[in-house]
């Protein structure tokens, strides 16, 4: 896998194979729109996952991710330092040398040396500070491969914003796929009410959280009974089993510097490696998701081919009944079709049921943006506003993000159900998902001039909407395997696809300083902007998507028609053949049907086998328990896993 973890390797990889001979044969059997969705299915989980840290303030999540990363200087630590927007450490690549990082602003970006960060994304930078300055990064991308995680991108959110789930969920949104969460809480003490409820918003929409409990080397007494007593209250308060592991990023650095025999007995008794186990454990999990939806997809085009295949025996057998049913899907394809206005005017009316659904969703969300925003802006919230530009402007931007998202979801999943209805199957949705994002380009929302003393101070710009595909753990964020194509993430830069921004706030850090009604008065017209911006964007999918639909299906009915014809035809002239000739032909489609079966039974056994490793996985990380004593500190540690 190009994410470097390797995932559950025997199955995985008698899933892969399968998936080849199965579809080497649809498509040598004319069926490549089936065989070339299952291949995309199944392999978008090699792109790279993310794994976001999120805790409260001081509790040590940047001196873990330098741990993993194995680097003591690259997220910004320290007694009064506390991160200020979200940073992501991922690979080097042709567009980000390592030793540089990319800050990311509403409408550009800007390529730093890495040693210059914290002047941008700290509490106290100096950038930060600078009351001259009318714009921060929302976010910035630091280029490194992780030395415990190679190939993986970590994410360190900020530490100033809290406990906010919606760092989480958009971060994991814009990394493509699936990935992990780990909430990062301190030793000394239980976990925290806020702890405990964001716990309960992540487990709500994915299995796929660690709990990692830092600095036992500081608590080395009484760290695994906190630790016990955690596992207790989450499997009491949510009604679930968490794993709970005990690290030391202060000695997993401290490693890197011993010799060979010493740096593996002091990592070992730091936690890290029980954390990387369990942290690639549940990223081998949610990779068997994408696997699972291409080995369906195949074997859907599999069992249409052993329908049909069953179907041409029976005519050439010269069975009535078969050649009776034929004639009467070859009338009801002639209705269709000579009746179209009909299902026409139906697809026009569930098009049209699916918009206003969205909308209401849209409304809905964006009245409680305001509401919420307002009071906190009118409240006591004002102050720490002031205090936290960026953590205001991350936060503006999540909200905008997951209204917009869940109006999108809403819309494209009717959207999709129309489509499945008509076709019967999610070949033709690939290809008008294909055009539409074509057809789609950025929308910009030019936000009215507020009235302050600087111009252009709030220009939210760069809107850019779109689908996404795999099963990620946003909860519906942006939902499931429908958004399958792969031409949506290409075309589309900008957005959850591409981890860039939706919505994004150019916001002047000074200006806001300068009064609240005028920030009321901007998230007021914002709001509005934005609304009328989604539904824009959502019309003209309708313009482009309704008439693909209509031309694709009737396109879809003459090749029913014509597929029904010829077998009709295939009977007309097994009927005029001898005994002998006949049964040449059933033995030919007798040994292609055997093959079909055959296949059919070797994707049902890798299903099974996935979905087998992925459960005995979950037994093997509960069940683990690594202990280690270091040989400095002359301790012991532990990582607390969770009996199932």
């Amino acid at each position: 896998m190009e994410s470097g973890v390797t995932v559950n390797a025997g199955a995985t990889a008698h899933a892969a194979e399968t998936l080849a001979a199965a579809t080497e044969t649809l498509r040598k059997y004319g069926q490549t729109k089936a065989a070339e969705l299952a291949q995309a299915r199944f392999h978008a989980a090699d792109s790279a996952a993310a794994v976001v840290f999120v805790g409260e303030v001081k509790r040590g999540k940047s001196t873990l991710v330098n741990s993993l990363i194995g680097r003591a200087d690259l997220a910004p630590v320290g007694v009064d330092i506390t991160t200020s927007a979200s940073v992501w450490f991922s690979p080097p690549d042709d567009t980000l040398a390592a030793g540089t990082a990319r800050l990311v602003f509403g409408d550009s970006d800007q390529v730093i040396p890495v040693d210059q960060l914290p002047e941008w994304v700290t509490m106290g930078g100096r950038h930060v500070l600078d009351p001259t300055i009318e714009a921060l990064p929302t976010e910035a991308v630091v280029a490194v491969d992780p030395l415990h995680l190679p190939g993986l991108t970590l994410v360190d959110t900020p530490g100033a914003g809290g406990l906010d789930p919606r760092h989480a969920r958009l971060a994991l949104t814009a990394a493509r796929r699936a990935g992990a969460i780990v909430m990062v809480c301190d030793s000394a003490a239980p976990l925290t009410a806020p702890e405990i409820e964001f716990l309960r918003t992540a487990t709500e929409t994915s299995g796929s959280v660690v709990v990692a409990m830092t600095k036992i080397d500081k608590n080395r007494r009484n760290w695994r009974t906190i630790a016990e007593e955690n596992r207790t209250i989450v499997r009491s308060r949510l009604g679930r089993e968490v794993r709970v592991i005990g690290v030391s990023g202060v000695r997993a650095l401290a490693a890197l510097t011993e010799s060979a025999g010493t740096r593996e007995e002091i990592l070992t008794a730091s936690g890290i490696p029980a954390l990387r186990d369990a942290i690639t454990g549940l990223l081998d999990n949610a990779e068997i998701a994408p696997q699972l939806d291409g080995l369906q997809v195949c074997l859907s085009g599999m069992h249409r081919m052993k329908t049909r295949l069953d179907t041409e025996i029976d005519v050439v057998r010269g069975n009535s009944s078969a050649l009776d049913d034929l004639n009467e899907k070859k009338a009801q394809l002639k209705a269709l079709r000579e009746h179209g206005t009909e299902w026409d005017q139906h697809l026009s009316r569930d098009i049209t049921l699916a918009r206003q659904r969205a909308v209401a969703v849209l409304d809905a969300d964006f009245n409680k943006i305001k509401e919420d925003w307002s009071a906190r802006i009118n409240g006591e919230g004002w102050r720490i506003l002031r205090k936290q530009p960026q953590v205001f402007t991350a936060a503006i931007m999540s909200d905008l993000q997951a209204a917009s998202a869940r109006a999108f979801d809403t819309f494209a999943t009717s959207l999709h159900d129309i489509v499945s209805r008509l076709f019967g199957n999610d070949e033709h949705w690939e290809d008008i998902m294909d055009t539409v994002a074509s057809a789609l380009v950025a929308e910009d929302i030019n936000s009215p001039e507020v009235q302050r003393k600087w111009k252009d101070v709030v220009d939210p710009s760069a809107m850019m909407m779109g689908f996404m595909g795999a099963n990620l753990l946003t909860g519906g964020m942006v939902g499931g395997a429908i958004f399958g194509s792969l031409a949506m993430a290409a075309v589309l830069p900008i957005g959850l696809v591409a981890g860039g921004v939706w919505l994004s706030v150019n916001l002047g850090y000074r200006a806001m300083r300068n009064g609240r009604q005028h920030l009321i008065t901007w998230l007021r017209e914002t709001l509005s902007l934005a609304n009328k911006s989604t539904l824009r964007v959502i019309d003209r999918t309708v313009a482009t998507a309704r008439p693909e639909i209509v031309v694709a299906y009737r396109r879809h009915l003459r090749a029913q028609t014509d597929e029904i014809t010829e077998q009709i035809n295939a009977g007309a002239e097994a009927a005029k053949e001898d005994k002998a000739t006949r049964d040449k032909r059933v033995r030919g489609l007798t040994r292609r049907l055997t093959e079909i079966v055959s296949l059919i039974e070797q994707l049902d056994t890798a299903i099974a086998g996935l979905k087998a490793d992925a459960r005995r996985s979950d037994v093997d990380l509960g069940d683990h328990v690594a202990l280690g004593k270091d040989p400095v500190l002359g301790t012991e540690s532990a990582s607390i896993g969770d009996t199932p």
